[in-house]
């Protein structure tokens, strides 16, 4: 019997008790901190996957290694490729001169305007399957997007690797944020540029912080919103993915 009048009530009357608890919880009373639970995260992380079938030569960043941007974290057996891009190098002299040749002829009259145009056509084409070429050599070395420090690695020196295997994954510490969830009845508290505290439970301080972001959606089963917050003091000892509690006076 209890199962069926489970069964036979609405959305609304399951919920209801979660809603009135939120509305009475001491977090959002009138005259109280509103306390939360937060995330920190970084705005730069990545996977960053291979883009080519083939062996890999070097692994010069691994896990807790930090590096710059634009560093080399990974090389690729790159023979092919530069046998590709050497190839379309000569195709393209040989079609920039044959274009010479034929705009050569062209001022003695000894030559077609049709002649003319396709040659020209013939030498655009070696130049953009130049370009690929050198695109797919560029593919072989693995650079760094943005400072950081890489978090895992699946990546070993002379192993084969497929196109979108992962190989590494990196985060930049450096650009953290605080993100949590808040009731969506406390809206009202969640002003962007407004200050909030944020006790981080793995370093046991207190940092201070700014809303930067609310995003604009109310989850309808949970009824709350995403708040994204700018850390404004010294977060040199912070690390994405430590959490803690957000306090708003």
């Amino acid at each position: 019997m209890w199962i069926k009048n489970i069964v036979s009530m609405t959305r609304q009357e399951i919920l209801a008790p979660v809603y009135m608890a939120a509305l009475l919880a001491p977090g959002v009373s009138i005259g109280s901190p509103l306390e939360l639970a937060a995330v920190v995260k970084s705005e730069q992380t990545a996977i960053l996957s291979s883009q080519m079938d083939g062996l890999i030569t070097a692994v010069n960043a691994r896990a807790g290694d930090t590096f710059s941007e634009g560093d080399v974290l990974l090389s690729i057996d790159c023979t092919l490729q530069q046998a590709g891009a050497a190839k379309s190098r000569a195709q393209v002299e040989f079609a920039r001169n044959e274009y010479k040749s034929i705009k050569s002829l062209e001022k003695l009259n000894s030559t077609t305007k049709v002649q003319v145009a396709r040659s020209a056509a013939e030498f655009a084409k070696a130049r953009a399957e130049l370009d690929a070429a050198e695109y797919r050599v560029s593919l072989c070395v693995v650079h760094a997007p943005f400072d950081g420090t890489v978090v895992q690695s699946w990546a070993k020196t002379h192993e084969s690797v497929n196109a979108k295997s992962k190989l590494l994954e990196i985060v930049n510490n450096d650009t953290l944020t605080a993100e949590f969830l808040a009731p969506s009845n406390a809206i009202a508290y969640l002003q962007t540029g407004r200050s909030f505290n944020l006790q981080v439970g793995e370093t046991g301080k207190g940092y201070v912080a700014t809303i930067e972001k609310v995003v604009p959606f109310v989850d309808s089963v949970s009824q709350t919103v995403k708040v994204i917050g700018r850390l404004d003091s010294d977060k040199s000892d912070l690390w994405a993915g430590m959490s803690g509690l957000v306090i708003l006076e």
